[in-house]
């Protein structure tokens, strides 16, 4: 059976943005929605946009009301979906199939379900990817609470708890979250972009995200020593990252070294410490040649026994992984970095690619963002992929397409032991 989604979209005064949100709501397919949409008496004339979809949406009003999460508790006691699905003014969802693909991997014990999200502002589009491992809960959230549905019946008896507002602001989503997490309900990860999340919001305050973070997790525990540190260690972490001097050391070891310095050392051995130093995973057997250029090697993933020859540029800045015995061929580019042309502010957009095992580059050839390229195939030489390829598909051309296919039964380790190089 089809699943019914309850959205809720709460507003004021938003009227730049809340037509988007809600196209975004009503595009969304393979769901059953419920659509809430309650705005808060805006007088800039968002009613009125609001109110030339009112035969679409299931109930909507305009009137004063105690601030966002109240509306957000009126509204959860309306719904009638098996889920809920908050989206904020500004935000989107990511494709029309993000609820449906986040449903389809949803486990019957599951009560909360959590996704990737999008970080958009005016200089950048780029994928914040969240971690499947719940226990970090303990310390701080994983995900954003957009990017999260609820079943229906866990979250109507666990609303906002709208006497710690003037405590905790606007954590109080954050102290539901970890309220239900403390009680021992399943939270799941899915594979899915949900939201893309306007950074200009209610919540960029980092100090403040931090204090109201220690208030909330550490209410849970008799000691409170571990939230303490934590607390104060991502105060520095803060401060520095917002310094010049961060910004000074960071492009040293990041890009300095890591591309002036490190390509001159003969020895893969002493350029493979640092590269691992500064955050790059590299597997067992695994070889870099010298002169290539990195673009945030930290986030650059190498599994065992792959080879990277020499005059590459490996664009990690929206992340690469690469897996076990590749072949990465000369001056080949792996670009997951882009601009959208269509922004007046010629936006940034980042997004990751991933090589997975047995793969083999050619001479020459470009992967451009978000691409995975599968197990086994091939891109010959001087191809652009801008596009997914299936696993031992042989792809050639611009843009690359399929040619030819390969054997299946690989089995194979890409070596190379020459010294100096």
């Amino acid at each position: 059976m089809t699943p019914r989604v309850t959205i809720i979209t709460v507003v004021r005064n938003d009227r730049n943005h809340i037509r988007e949100t809600i196209l975004s709501a009503l595009s969304q397919t393979g769901v059953e929605v419920q659509y809430l949409v309650l705005d808060g008496a805006s007088s800039d004339g968002t009613a009125d946009i609001i109110r030339s979809f009112s035969e679409r949406l299931s109930y909507w009003h305009s009137q004063p009301d105690k601030g966002i999460y109240d509306a957000m508790n009126q509204a959860i006691e309306r719904t009638d979906g098996e889920w809920i699905s908050i989206l904020n003014s500004g935000d989107t969802y990511v494709s029309p199939t993000s609820l449906a693909d986040a449903l389809a991997q949803a486990d019957s014990e599951s009560s909360v379900l959590y996704g990737h999200s999008i970080e958009v502002n005016s200089e950048w589009n780029r994928e914040i990817r969240t971690q499947p491992d719940t226990s970090l809960l303990k310390f701080a959230p994983t995900f954003r609470h957009g990017s999260a549905l609820i079943r229906s019946e866990v979250h109507k008896t666990h609303l906002f708890d709208l006497s710690q507002e003037n405590r905790l602001g606007y954590a109080l989503d954050w102290e539901m979250l970890h309220r239900l997490w403390c009680e021992g309900y399943r939270f799941q990860m899915v594979d899915t972009f949900l939201e893309a999340y306007r950074t200009e919001g209610a919540s960029n305050h980092p100090y403040r995200n931090l204090l109201y973070n220690y208030r909330i997790t550490s209410s849970r525990s008799s000691n409170k020593l571990p939230f303490v540190g934590y607390f104060l260690k991502n105060v520095v972490v803060v401060w520095f990252k917002n310094s010049f001097l961060y910004k000074f050391i960071r492009s040293f070891i990041l890009e300095y070294m890591v591309n002036s310095v490190i390509p001159h050392i003969p020895f893969w051995s002493w350029r493979r410490c640092y590269l691992r130093l500064v955050g790059m995973k590299i597997g067992e057997g695994s070889f870099i040649m010298k002169r290539n250029y990195f673009m945030n090697a930290n986030l650059i993933s190498i599994g065992k026994h792959s080879h990277i020859n020499t005059q590459c540029i490996l664009d990690g800045r929206g992340g690469i992984t690469i897996g076990s015995s590749v072949s990465i061929s000369h001056r080949v580019n792996i670009m997951t970095g882009s601009h959208d042309y269509r922004s007046r502010n010629f936006q940034g957009i980042f997004k990751p690619i991933v090589i997975e095992d047995y793969v083999w580059i050619g001479v020459g050839a470009t992967l451009l963002q978000g691409v995975t390229i599968g197990r086994g195939a091939v891109v010959c030489a001087g191809a652009v992929v801008t596009s997914d390829v299936p696993a031992y598909a042989i792809v050639a051309g611009v843009p690359a397409q399929t040619i030819g296919t390969r054997p299946e039964d690989l089995d194979y380790q890409c070596k190379w032991d020459v010294p100096l190089t």
